[in-house]
Order: structure tokens, then C-alpha cells, then sequence
């Protein structure tokens, strides 16, 4: 069983320990939650995945049936998904109970929506992830609805609403190297951590759904 010790921004250990799941499934669904906005729900692929660690849920997930793509597919270094347009939504995550996001802040339980992002190249993200690729969660009330780009300053306020402190809800995305299974499945990524991988298009996605980065 593997353990993650949290430390504070400050870098004094809190002496809490945290364990990981053992197992992880994925679960088909067949409908869109109740709540969904019509613009949203014409947009969503009904079938979504639905997320258990240790047989319990935690998450649910829909994808866009189309996703919006860059003409000129960014090369940047750290920068796996560089031809998904950033700013664009993805789809939507239902959580079912509060959650802890990729820098340990928790978000409540709710519907969100997911729009793409990279993280910015400067000192106060040094190691969080070997990796620039995120999702940013906004309150779907909140959210400018299908076929908008936020752009970066925008999307970042709309996502603190989701943490309720000066930090945006993230959901770090890593590369999947591993044969890819046709349908969405729970897979460990390089830095042991549960994720649900998903691939578009030629992009494999793993979305951390139980692990943090360093702070």
C-alpha cells in the first residue's frame, strides 16, 4: 500500500499520512447528471465513466463528442497535449463526495467543468509535476458554456471559486506509455498515482484522480 505524507506550503510536515487506494475501477455510465445545462448536454457524450477506489465512488466523468484542436499544435517543453486549444472545454466532472485536487486543496462535492490549461514556466511551479498539462475545474454555474475560450487570467478566477483559496482546481494530466485500452480504464502513471486514462484523437491522457504533486 503506498503512503503520501502531506507537507505544508512552508515546508513543515503536518504529520498526517494519507493512503492511497489499493484498486481502482471504472464504470460505465449511461446518462448525464441531473443539473446539466442544455448548451452543456448537447455537447456531452452521454456515456460517461464513473470512478471507484476501493469500491468506493468518487467521480464521475463526461467528454466532449468533438474537442477543439490548434491549427499549430503548441511544441512547448513540458507540454504533452499541446494541440488541445487552451482555455477550451473538455467536458465535465461530477464529484460525489469533496476532493483533493493535484496541490492538495480540497474542492467540494458538485459538477464542474474542465477546460484545458498549461501551467505557467515560472519559480512558483518548479516540481510540481514533471508535466505543464492540466484540466482547471469551474463551478459549472459558473462556466462560460460550450464552444467559449476563457482566456488564462479569466480561467483561473473562475477556477478559485472551486477551492475557495488563491489557487485554481487542478487535475494534472500525464502521458500514458502503456498499450491503450479501448475503453476508459484506471491506470497507475509513472509516479504511481491512479488516473483515469482516456484517449482523443492520437492523445493517451492519464487524469490524476488520487495523488498530489510536491508543493
Amino acid at each position: 500500500m503506498h503512503k503520501w505524507f502531506l507537507t505544508a506550503c512552508c515546508g513543515f510536515l503536518l504529520g498526517l499520512t494519507v493512503v492511497a487506494a489499493d484498486n481502482a475501477s471504472v464504470q460505465k455510465v449511461d446518462s448525464l447528471p441531473q443539473g446539466v445545462p442544455e448548451n452543456f448536454a448537447s455537447v456531452l457524450d452521454p456515456v460517461g465513466a464513473s470512478i471507484l477506489l476501493d469500491g468506493k465512488e468518487v467521480a464521475r466523468f463526461w467528454f466532449l463528442k468533438e474537442w477543439t484542436w490548434k491549427q499549430s499544435p503548441s511544441t512547448e517543453l513540458g507540454v504533452n497535449f499541446g494541440k488541445i486549444e487552451t482555455g477550451s472545454l473538455v467536458g465535465v466532472v461530477e464529484l460525489v463526495d469533496s476532493w483533493r485536487d493535484y496541490k492538495r486543496n480540497r474542492i467540494p462535492a458538485g459538477l464542474y467543468a474542465l477546460r484545458y490549461e498549461v501551467m505557467p514556466a515560472d519559480g512558483n511551479h518548479m516540481g510540481v509535476s514533471p508535466y505543464r498539462d492540466y484540466f482547471l475545474l469551474v463551478p459549472l454555474e459558473m462556466d462560460d458554456g460550450p464552444g467559449v475560450i476563457l482566456e488564462y487570467e479569466d480561467l483561473v478566477a473562475k477556477s478559485v471559486e472551486a477551492t475557495g483559496v488563491p489557487h485554481p482546481g487542478v487535475m494534472a494530466l500525464y502521458p500514458m506509455w502503456d498499450e491503450v485500452p479501448e475503453t476508459p480504464a484506471m491506470m497507475k502513471n509513472e509516479m504511481d498515482q491512479w488516473s483515469l486514462v482516456v484517449q482523443r484523437d492520437d492523445l493517451v491522457m492519464a487524469l490524476v484522480v488520487e495523488g498530489h504533486g510536491e508543493i
